[in-house]
């Protein structure tokens, strides 16, 4: 995992740390994020995580995944 510069614009691939809302409080809290892709000094994301319970949407190599991914 790289480190990011404060300042520098995430690259595709990057793990970053991003502040997320949830959709049914005010509560904001730092979760992991992997940058999908950059464009215009705009970024997309997908959240990450190590708990095997949550369900997610599963990635492959076709879809620009390094390996292929299973939903836990």
């Amino acid at each position: 995992m790289k480190r990011m510069r404060l300042g520098k614009t995430p690259k595709p691939g990057d793990v970053i740390l991003a502040t997320v809302q949830f959709t049914d409080t005010n509560e904001v809290k730092i979760r992991p994020a992997v940058v999908l892709f950059e464009e215009h000094d705009n970024i997309g994301v997908a959240g990450i995580t190590s708990n095997l319970k949550m369900k997610g949407i599963p990635l492959n190599k076709t879809e620009g995944a390094i390996k292929d991914t299973t939903n836990a």
